[in-house]
Parts: C-alpha cells; sequence; structure tokens
C-alpha cells in the first residue's frame, strides 16, 4: 500500500441548519487521495467537496494557535477535581466536586463540540461505532485529525510529522502482513499434512499394536499349555521312576531266588546224572537194579533235608543279619577302654579346673570389692573435678567438631593428633573459613599449605581448559568449603535443566564459563570464578562433591557419573513417593518399605534390602514408622541422609565387582582394544543395552583431544572403567 505524503489543506467541518455534511462511507480497502486545490477528498475517482471553512469559523476561531481553555473557560468552575461520567448518549463529560454527582453543564467551547458531533456521525453512518479494527473508522479518524492539523497552525509541523510518522509505520506492517500471508496458508497447509501423516502412523501403529498384542496373547497361552504339559510329564516322569525302582527291588529280589533255584536244581541234575551212570553201569556188569520205592523214599527224605536246610538258612538269616563280626567287636571294644580311660584323665583334668576356678571365682568377688572401691574413689574424683570445671575454664568437647567437618570423626582424629586446643581451634576455623588447611589425607599438612593472593594464570592455548584460558594473574577469593560446595550443586543444577532444554551441546568447561558469565556480567570476573572454583575444588578434594567435580572437570571422570546417580535417585524417590502417598502423612511400615525397595530395586539382594531398610531405620531412631520424604530430603550442599549414602555405597560395590569380573577376564592380556572389551562384557552382562555399551566403549577408548584409541593396556581401562558409568545393577523396575 503506497501513501503519499501530507500536505496540509484549508478545509473544515460545519453545521448549519442542523444538518451536518457527512463524508461519503468508506469501504475497507479502498485508496483514499486529497486534492491540493480545495477542500475535498476523492474516493475511486469522485470527488466530493468540503464546505469552505468560513462558514463555521467566525473571527475569533480564525487566529491559529489559540484554543480555549475548557472547561475552565466557563465562569466560576475549576479545571481540579474533576472526574468524567458516560451519558446515554455514550459520551463522556465531566462531573464538578461541588455539584454533589451532578452533570456539569459547563459548555465546551465550538470547534470541539463540531468535531465531535461530525466524528460521531460519520462513525454512525459508517456502522462502526465499536473500538474495532477497521478501514473505515480509520479513514474517519484521518479526516478529524487532519482537519485539527489544518486549525492549529502552531502545532501543524509536529502533528503533521507524527502522522506522517505513523502512516508510513501503517504501511510499513500493511507490507509485512502482505508478505507473510502467504507464509500462513503455507504453515496451515504444512499442519494439515502433518496432521494427516501422523494420523496415518497412529493407525498404521495402532494395528501393528493390535497384532502384536495378539501374538502376545497367542504365545502366553501357548506357554502356558507348556508349563502344563511339562508339569504333568514331570509328574509322570516321578511315577515311573518310583514304579521303575519298585520293579528293580523285585527284579533283584527274584534274580537271587532265581539263582537259588538254578544251583539247586544242578546240584540235584547231578546227582540225578551220577546215580542214573551208576544204575547204567550196574546194569552192564549184570548187577540188580535199586528198587524203585526206595529211591522215591530218599527222594522224599532229600525234599524233607532241603526244606530244612532252607528254613535254618532262613532263620540265621533272620537273627544274624545285624551281628558283626568277632574282629570288628574285639576292635570297637579296645577303642572303647580307650576311651573310657581318656574319660577318666578328663574327669581329673576337669575336678583340677573346678578348683581352679573357685579360686578364680575367690579372686573375682575380691576384684570385684576392689573395682566398687575405686569406683567409689572415682565419683569422688569426679566430684572434685567438676569443683574444678566450675572453678577453671571448661575444657571444649573436640570430639564433636567430627560431626561437622567433611571427612567425618576419622579426618578429624588425623588432623588434630597431638595438637594444642590453640592449633585445634585454628585447624577448626579454616575448615569453615576455607584458610589454609590443606593436608595429604592422614593428617600430615602439606608443606607449602599458606594460601595465595594470587593464582597463576595458565595460557589461552587450544589445550588450556575454556574457563582457565587467561594469561593474567588472577585474585584468589578465598572461597570456603560451603561456598564451594553450594556453587557446584548450583552449577550442577543449571547443567541439568540446559541438558533437558538444548541437550549436552558444550562441554562442562565451557559451560562453566558461560555460567559465571551470565551471573556476573563479563569476561574477567568469569575466568576469576573459574580459577577460584578450580583451585577451592584442589583444596577441598576430601570432599566427596568436591572430588568428584574436579575429576570430572579435569576428564579423570566421567560426567555421566553424577547424572546416573541423580536420575537414579530421583526417580526411586518419585516411585516410592507416589506409593507412599496411600500412608498417613507418606510414613510406612518397616515391612512395606522393605516390600517397596524390592519392587523398584529387582537387582538387589536380599541382604542389600536388609541394609537400606535399617539404615531408614538408623536415620529416623525416634519414628516408629519411616517418612519416606525425609530420606530423600537434601540440603543445598547436595548431601543426603544415611539411607541415600548407603544406596551409593552399594553403587559403588557393584562396580567394583563389576570390574573385578572384567579383571579375571583379561588378565592374561597385556593390551585390549575395543572389539575385546565389547565381546568381554557382553559375556559377563549378556542383556547390556547397546547404547550403554556404546558408550562404555567410547568413553574407555577416549584420548584427551577427543578421539578413539585403538587399544590400551589393561591397567588403564581399568582405570577408565573406574571413572566412568559402569554398573550391574541399574535398573529401575517400572
Amino acid at each position: 500500500m503506497e501513501v503519499t505524503p501530507y500536505t496540509p489543506t484549508d478545509y473544515s467541518l460545519a453545521r448549519t441548519d442542523n444538518n451536518v455534511h457527512r463524508l461519503p462511507p468508506i469501504r475497507s480497502g479502498d485508496l483514499v487521495s486529497r486534492s491540493d486545490e480545495a477542500p475535498a477528498y476523492t474516493i475511486h475517482n469522485t470527488r466530493y467537496a468540503l464546505p469552505a471553512p468560513n462558514i463555521i469559523r467566525g473571527t475569533s476561531d480564525l487566529q491559529s494557535g489559540e484554543i480555549d481553555s475548557w472547561p475552565a473557560n466557563a465562569s466560576g468552575s475549576s479545571g481540579a477535581f474533576r472526574t468524567l461520567a458516560l451519558t446515554n448518549q455514550g459520551r463522556l463529560v465531566p462531573i464538578g466536586t461541588n455539584l454533589r454527582g451532578k452533570l456539569d453543564t459547563t459548555p465546551k467551547p465550538k470547534f470541539l463540540a463540531i468535531i465531535e458531533d461530525y466524528l460521531y456521525s460519520e462513525l454512525k453512518a459508517l456502522g462502526v461505532e465499536e473500538s474495532t479494527a477497521n478501514e473505515s473508522r480509520l479513514q474517519v479518524f484521518r479526516e478529524v485529525f487532519s482537519t485539527i492539523i489544518d486549525d492549529f497552525k502552531t502545532y501543524k509541523p509536529l502533528l503533521s510529522a507524527i502522522k506522517n510518522e505513523y502512516e508510513i509505520m501503517l504501511t510499513h506492517l500493511s507490507d509485512k502482513v502482505k508478505e507473510l500471508e502467504p507464509l500462513r496458508q503455507q504453515l496451515v497447509l504444512l499442519s494439515e499434512q502433518c496432521d494427516k501423516k501422523l494420523m496415518q502412523y497412529r493407525n498404521e501403529e495402532r494395528e501393528e499394536i493390535s497384532l502384536l498384542k495378539e501374538e502376545k496373547r497367542r504365545l502366553q497361552q501357548n506357554i502356558r499349555q507348556l508349563t502344563n504339559q511339562n508339569q504333568n510329564l514331570e509328574t509322570n516322569i516321578q511315577r515311573l521312576q518310583e514304579e521303575v525302582s519298585n520293579q528293580y527291588q523285585l527284579y533283584r529280589k527274584e534274580l537271587d531266588a532265581r539263582k537259588l533255584l538254578i544251583n539247586d536244581a544242578n546240584d540235584l541234575r547231578n546227582q540225578q546224572e551220577k546215580r542214573t551212570d551208576e544204575k547204567e553201569g550196574l546194569d552192564e556188569q549184570g548187577i540188580k537194579k535199586e528198587d524203585p520205592i526206595m529211591m522215591r523214599i530218599a527222594l522224599k527224605q532229600a525234599r524233607k533235608d532241603l526244606n530244612l536246610a532252607l528254613a535254618k538258612i532262613t532263620h540265621m538269616e533272620a537273627n544274624y543279619n545285624d551281628v558283626v563280626p568277632r574282629r570288628d567287636f574285639v576292635a570297637l571294644e579296645a577303642k572303647s577302654n580307650e576311651c573310657l580311660e581318656r574319660i577318666k584323665e578328663l574327669q581329673t583334668i576337669n575336678d583340677n579346673q573346678s578348683q581352679a576356678i573357685e579360686q578364680l571365682r575367690t579372686q573375682n568377688e575380691n576384684l570385684k570389692e576392689d573395682i566398687q572401691r575405686l569406683q567409689r574413689e572415682k565419683d569422688e574424683l569426679n566430684i572434685k573435678n567438676e569443683n574444678i570445671h566450675d572453678e577453671m575454664t571448661p575444657r571444649p568437647s573436640w570430639h564433636l567438631a567430627g560431626e561437622v567437618i567433611d571427612g567425618g570423626a576419622e579426618r578429624w582424629q588425623n588432623v588434630s593428633t597431638n595438637k594444642t586446643s590453640q592449633e585445634k581451634l585454628v585447624i577448626l576455623l579454616n575448615e569453615f573459613t576455607g584458610g589454609g588447611n590443606d593436608d595429604d589425607g592422614s593428617g600430615n599438612q602439606s608443606q607449602n599449605s599458606t594460601v595465595p593472593d594470587q593464582l597463576s594464570p595458565r595460557g589461552e592455548g587450544e589445550q588450556i581448559p575454556f574457563h582457565l584460558r587467561s594469561s593474567r594473574p588472577v585474585k584468589n577469593r578465598r572461597l570456603t568449603r560451603r561456598d564451594v560446595v553450594v556453587l557446584i550443586q548450583e552449577i550442577w543444577t543449571e547443567r541439568r535443566i540446559s541438558d533437558k532444554q538444548d541437550g549436552r551441546t558444550k562441554s562442562l568447561s565451557e559451560f562453566i564459563y558461560e555460567f559465571f558469565r551470565n551471573r556476573y556480567g563479563n569476561h574477567n570476573t568469569a575466568v576469576e570464578m573459574g580459577y577460584n572454583l578450580d583451585y577451592a575444588c584442589k583444596r577441598f578434594k576430601y570432599n566427596d562433591n568436591c572430588q568428584l567435580f574436579y575429576h570430572i572437570l579435569s576428564g579423570e571422570a566421567d560426567e555421566d557419573i553424577y547424572h546416573y546417580t541423580k536420575n537414579l535417585i530421583e526417580h526411586l524417590a518419585e516411585r516410592i513417593l507416589k506409593e507412599s502417598e496411600t500412608y498417613p502423612n507418606g510414613s510406612v511400615p518397616s515391612e512395606k518399605f522393605h516390600n517397596m525397595l524390592t519392587k523398584y530395586l529387582p537387582n538387589k539382594s536380599s541382604n542389600d534390602i536388609s541394609e537400606l531398610v535399617a539404615a531408614a531405620e538408623k536415620e529416623q531412631p525416634n519414628e516408629e514408622q519411616i517418612s519416606v520424604a525425609k530420606l530423600f530430603s537434601v540440603d543445598d550442599e547436595d548431601n543426603y541422609g544415611e539411607f541415600i549414602r548407603v544406596l551409593k555405597r552399594q553403587l559403588n560395590d557393584d562396580k567394583q565387582s563389576y570390574i573385578h569380573d572384567v579383571v579375571e577376564k583379561t588378565e592374561n592380556s597385556n593390551s585390549v582394544n575395543a572389539k575385546d572389551l565389547e565381546q568381554t562384557l557382553r559375556s559377563l552382562n549378556p542383556h547390556i543395552q547397546p547404547n550403554e555399551l556404546a558408550h562404555i566403549i567410547q568413553w574407555a577408548f577416549e584420548a584427551k583431544d577427543g578421539s578413539q584409541k585403538p587399544s590400551m593396556s589393561v591397567n588403564d581401562i581399568l582405570q577408565r572403567l573406574q571413572n566412568g558409568v559402569f554398573y550391574r545393577q541399574h535398573a529401575l523396575s517400572s
């Protein structure tokens, strides 16, 4: 839309005989142009003349730059303490405080009244009385504003410039709208296409999901059938095994009986053959054969003897089955005699020891009396000691300091051994203020324990961490241990928020520089805080949070160690807190808490779960039930209670066990490449996820410059795994 520059014209609005000279209606989008020759305007090549200016203006109104001071022009009225009221015609009129709520009927200036009447009549004629965006309404206000500009000669240049600026901006915005209109249509079309594709994908996924569900139901049914068949087969196998065992016993008995009968039959057959041979031999020699009756009687007698022999054998087996041989009896008897002699010796020793015990008991009674006497003396000395303490300066309980400093009572014992009270006080103040209490972890003060006023620069090379690139000395702000830990916690919080929004696109060193740059607003302060943070982490290395942060910042440890542990704790807290909402005040019994941990930590052993429950009970000794919210509470220094400390220790134990298994697999190798490590991890953990395996391989063989090494020694690999996300028990149950 092209707008012509504004040129002043001499025209005005007039009302004569109650007839308003209205402008013709203007449709939206019509191009309006003014004529420079006479007070008129043209719409679509049709010229509309305006009345002459002298019709509505008297001689008093022709003087430029003069306006009535309405409503103060009325006699006896003042512009102060006036309010506005809306009339039935929709106009604003002032109400004076001295009128007690009545409308102020002070007359308006003539020019203002004419302008208002014209404006309202034009708006009403065009049907655009509502305050909405409309081209016709804008055109009416343009005409009125142009009339006002022409009437006020003094302010005409300024008002004309203002109007031109508004016209230029409206034209510019209109062009912008026209330029963006195709883009809006394209966006609408693209949105429709995306919706169609999304619905198509959803339909396809819905069909695939239904097929997979059907396949799942079918497989589950097959599994149940196979399970039932397996149980039936196991039952049949067990029953058949019992039957086979019984049949085998019967078979053995029958086999033994058959062997006995065969032996007897063979003996009888041999005897019969001998007798037959004897009879045949006698017959050949002409000797008379024996009488068959006698043979029959002999056979009957032999059968009786056989029955008697069998009965005797059965009797012997029944009566003498449990009888031992004589040689065994003699040996046992000799051994029994030796045991009896040993018992007699032990009884003698026991009698001697009983006498010794009686003597010791007597001595014990005497010692008890001595102890009671010493106890009375001790009480008297304690009373005297208390009196002396009341009269003298009390000695502080130095052992309580071990509960508040980093490293606990063990480190306090190391750093305070063989120190005077004054030295202990200095050490304790340095712990809280961060003033030169460096030690090597064993209680020995380092030789250079003085905190410097300035920190030496490291240069600006590419190998220098991003937040430490400086060639000038940096002021040492002497950060305290608490300042450092709270600052590290703030950095981690911002880092996690940035990772969730934009992903991890920067190194931790670059992120720290941007963190300080955004906080302090300039480069020098950001570098100064980076140096102070690095120096303080080295000084307070005994603090777990400072030590982990420094190792990650220096590239010795994987940054995902912190994120993995933090996410595990937060996800576990979210699920347990959600389940504990059904209990009063979120407090659950120990048994229910044990079941929750077993449910959400399925890879933990029963001993680990019991240890976690015991830690929770120890953390809340005065509570009958366990308050779940308190277990996962954390202070501004990122410190947790006993429950979370035990959970972290179990994670570290799992890592050490995992690394020990890797050592056993690779103990015969001097160096390991990526393929060897991948095969080792798959053999130790067949269910490892591909992305987890890829992350471990990348971290293990990553060099300081970001490249991948082809192979590394076993010790270097184990050290990299020690400082990476390397856990076997890592999954939470859904």
